[in-house]
Parts: C-alpha cells; structure tokens; sequence
C-alpha cells in the first residue's frame, strides 16, 4: 500500500509540473518556452524523490529509451567530427538524458502499479483542464481585456486579424493542447468519471478554442482522432458514432462562419480562403531540408544546424520564414543527422509502433488506446512543425511511450537501483539551477541591449560572456550587436560576423552581414545575402529596401548592390 500511495504521490507531482508549464503566462526572449520547458524537466526529477529516497524502488528502463540513448549518442559523433560545437547542443543532450529518465519514470509507474490507469488518469486530468482553461483564457483574448499576469495580454483592435492562443503563445501548440483535451474526454468517458451529456458539451466549448486558434493542423488532427477510434471499434453507449459526427460538423461550421462571429464578437481573423490559399512557407521549408539533406547526405549538417543552412541557401529558393527547424521532423531530421541515421531511427520507431500498437487486440486495455492518440497527435503534428522541439511535449510524450512499452512486454526491461537514481538526480538538480541562473543573465544582457541606445554605455559585466555558460551564442550575438561595419575589417573579424549571422539569421543581423561585405569589397556576397533577406523576411523587407535606397545615393558600392536587390514589392 504504501508502494502505491508513492507511485500516485509521484504521478501527482509531475502532473502538477505539466499543469504549470500548459498554464503559466511568462514567455521572456530569447527562450520563451524556458521556464515551461524549465517546469517539466523539475517534474520528471521531483516524480524520482518519493519513488527512490522515500521507499526501495528500482527505476525500470524499458527498451524503448534506447532510441534516446541511440540520438544522444549521435550527437556527441557530430560534435567529435566538428559538424556542430559541443557548445550548441548543451541542451539537447540534457533534455534527451532527460527524456531516458522520462521513458523509464513511465515504465516504473506501469512496473508497480501493474496497470497504467493512474498515469492516464493523470494526462486525461491536466490535459483536459489545461484545454478548458486555455480557451476560457482564448476569451479573454479576443475581448481585449488585460488580465496580466495571469492571461497573456493580446491587443484587439477590430481591425488587424487576431489568434488567440492562450498562455501557450503559439496558436498551433494551443491546437496541439485541445486535442489533447479531445483524446482526455475519451479517457474519461471509456473510464465511466464522465457523464456524456457533460463530456459533449465540453467538447463543443473546446471546438470553440480550437476553431479560434485558426489552426489547419487541428483540421488534420481531430478527424484523425474520431477515424482512429471508429477503426479500433472504441465506441459504446456513452461515445456514440453519432455524437462524434456531429462534433465534426458543429467543428467545421465553427471554421467556416467564424470570421462573421468574429465580426459579431468584436475582433477580427482571416477567412477560410486565405488561410487556404495564403503563401505556402512551410513547402519551401520542406524544399530547403530536403536540399539540405541532399547536400550532406551521410552525417547530416549537424544538430541545429537547420537555421544556419537555411540563411545559406535561402537565395535559391522562393521567400519563406526564417526557422530553426524545417516543420516536418523527418526532413529535419535527414537534413541535420544524415539520410542513414534517419533512416535507421524512425525505421525502428515504425517498428516498435507497429510491434505495440498494429493489432486491435492490443488495444483492450483503453490505456493504450488513449496512449496511441496522443501519440497519433503530436505524430500528425510533427509533420507539419516540431512540437517535440519543446521539452513540455517530448517529456510527457517518452513517459508515454515508456508506459506503453512496459505495458507490452513487462519483463523486457533493465533496472537501476536507487542508489544510483538519487546520485543521478542531485547532480541534474546541481544542474538544473546552474541552467536557470545562466539563462537569466542572457535575459539581462537582452534587457541591458533594449533599455540603453548607445551600445557602447552598457556596462561590460551585463554582456560579456562567463567562464562557465551553457549558452555562449547568445554573449557571441551580443559581441556582434557591438560591431559596426566599417572598411578594413580582419579576415578574423569578418569571419566572426559570418558565423554569428548564419546562427541568428535575423533581419538586421543579416543586414549588418551585407554591410560588412559590401565595405570590404565582397560585393557579390553582399548581393546574396540581401536576396536571402528578402526570401527570409518578406513582410519587413520593404524597410530595409527603403534604407538601401538611401545608402545607395550617397555610396556607389551599395549602389550597386542595390540594383540587384529584388523589388520592394517582392512576394
């Protein structure tokens, strides 16, 4: 019995974790996910403490968290062969420890539970809550009303389109969130925890917030989710056919008529036409990762290495969005890992997948079920963007799949004894609170750069780069916001400016490259980072066109450049 109150006391605490970081409404630049992200990773190591220092478990660690180690293990290869910088992945590595730990806390909770009900218990609760509550916060939005700090502020004019999103402050992410809410109504009703004239009411508030984040993906996910549970035959009396259909109808009328409810409301949003027929950014991502993959076939280009090729070869492509990621997670992957190690890593996915969850049989037990649609969530998702980027969603998603392997095959499995677990934990905790403070003097070193006009007043402790730091981009970036293009310029300083502004491809970064070039002499260079400019900043590239001009007729080098500049008007 007391095995068991720890295993829920441990369930519990993570669960609380995973509510925050749906919940909480702080975004700070430069990782406005960090204290999200931040708040799951504290949840997977306080779920260890009253599983290894308050009673004698063993941490199980199923098969399945191999393909953590697998990854983990090919990035310290890149990192050996100079494809990336140890520096750069700092993070990476830690969260895929992390996500080992995380497939193993869901596989122990299965071991000494002997089911996984509790843990489902636990997503369908916060997931659903979490969807509830950030549509009531969608409300809060779309009427103007400034809640801070709790409701993330959002400006409605009634003119300019709005997407409410919530406290997750990504309108896609929010999607991601309510159907995960849809998949915790399942949970609930085939629990027999929810009556199902409530659950359908619930559900037609939650088509609400999702029809308001304007999201495509959701028209994807949601009918894959009903499709999914018609073909598993998971439908009875209280989750009839009938009441799913009509879900999807009330869901499509909301998308359609919602411009003229908006109207109504008050606020704004684009039409159905042009979120249909609008530039299709994400197809010149997929074009991009593919290129890049193609040209970096065997190892890749290196983990994280996307956004920096991306600004390399942005000229030769149609305009898009500047991205850290290509929105599709194979092609990210082949494009930073290699075609063999993609292959290889998502061919045993398929498999594994295919082993756990192909036959109907397998899915007696609804905790596999309800398992398989989260999964099938963030799946169909993941083609489309990287939501398993965000530790918020890959931690939860690899204590799921852990639970799921365990479930299958409960003697295939290695155990660790506690003695170990609580060594391995004081250190990350050691580690946790280093990372926090080391984030927040890159926030104060933004803060300094946003508060003072004259970068040559701000005090050099403020931006200068520690001995010790898991994030020495960001003290190059800042280096670089203090360099002024000029003639004469060192190979060593060009170089310099080259790297940081292939890292951080931003608008005026890649402006202040074009400006290096073209005053020492590397005109044709400066001519192809202006067209990368324009590919990967259409919307504000008009204002740098307008700056060029300038330039232009007071400096016959950048009169010359200018003339090749596409027109202000580019698409």
């Amino acid at each position: 019995m007391f095995l068991k109150n720890t295993t829920k006391l441990s369930i519990i605490l993570f669960g609380l974790c995973l509510l925050f970081a749906q919940l909480y409404s702080g975004h700070i630049h430069p990782y406005r996910s960090f204290y999200h992200e931040f708040a799951v990773v504290v949840g997977v190591f306080l779920a260890l403490i009253p599983l290894f220092v308050f009673s004698q478990a063993k941490l199980i660690v199923p098969a399945i968290a191999g393909g953590a180690v697998l990854l983990f293990s090919f990035l310290g290869l890149q990192s050996l062969l100079g494809l990336t910088l140890l520096t750069t992945i700092y993070y990476p590595l830690f969260l895929l420890f992390c996500t080992a730990l995380a497939m193993s806390l869901g596989a122990s909770w299965v071991k000494l539970n002997g089911n996984a009900d509790d843990l489902c218990q636990m997503f369908a609760v916060v997931y659903l809550l979490a969807a509830v509550l950030s549509v009531l916060m969608q409300q809060v939005q779309i009427m103007g009303m400034d809640w801070r700090p709790i409701v993330m502020y959002m400006s409605n004019d009634g003119v300019n389109p709005i997407r409410a999103f919530a406290n997750v402050a990504q309108p896609n992410q929010l999607a991601l969130l309510i159907c995960f809410g849809f998949a915790a109504l399942w949970w609930l009703l085939e629990s027999t925890r929810l009556p199902g004239k409530l659950a359908w009411c619930v559900a037609v508030f939650l088509l609400w917030g999702l029809a308001l984040t304007q999201s495509r993906i959701g028209w994807i996910i949601l009918p894959s989710l009903f499709v999914l549970i018609v073909y598993l035959r998971k439908t009875n009396a209280r989750l009839t056919l009938l009441g799913m259909l009509s879900l999807l109808v009330i869901y499509a009328s909301l998308v359609i008529t919602l411009p003229t409810i908006a109207k109504y409301l008050g606020f704004v949003v684009g039409t159905l036409g042009e979120r249909l027929g609008g530039r299709s950014e994400r197809s010149v991502l997929l074009q991009q990762a593919w290129a890049i993959a193609s040209a970096h076939p065997w190892l890749g280009a290196g983990w994280f290495g996307f956004g920096a090729q991306q600004v390399a070869v942005a000229a030769d492509f149609s305009s898009t969005i500047y991205a850290e990621h290509s929105h599709n997670i194979v092609l990210n992957f082949a494009a930073e890992l290699g075609l063999p190690f993609t292959i290889l890593f998502f061919g045993i996915l398929f498999v594994w997948f295919w082993k756990h969850f192909a036959r109907r049989e397998a899915h007696r037990d609804k905790s596999k079920t309800f398992i398989l649609m989260m999964l099938l969530a963030v799946g169909v998702h993941s083609m489309v963007e990287f939501p398993l980027w965000y530790a918020y969603v890959l931690l939860p998603v690899g204590v799921m799949l852990g639970a799921a392997h365990q479930l299958q095959q409960p003697q295939a499995a290695w155990q660790i004894s506690r003695g170990w677990v609580q060594a391995i934990s004081a250190i990350c905790f050691a580690i946790l609170a280093f990372a926090w403070v080391d984030y927040h003097r890159v926030v104060n070193g933004f803060v300094a750069f946003r508060q003072t006009k004259d970068y040559a007043l701000i005090p050099k402790e403020k931006i200068q780069a520690p001995r010790w730091t898991l994030m020495p981009d960001y003290f190059d970036y800042f280096r670089l916001l203090l360099v002024t293009p000029r003639s004469g310029m060192s190979s060593e300083e060009i170089q310099f400016v080259i790297t940081c502004s292939h890292r951080f491809g931003y608008v005026h970064i890649l402006d202040k490259l074009a400006q290096v070039y073209v005053l020492n002499d590397q005109v044709d260079a400066a001519k192809r980072v202006m067209q990368s400019l324009q590919r990967l900043h259409p919307i504000v590239y008009p204002e740098y066109y307008d700056y060029w001009q300038s330039l232009a007729k007071t400096d016959e080098r950048y009169a010359t450049v200018f003339a090749t500049m596409p027109a202000r008007n580019a698409p």
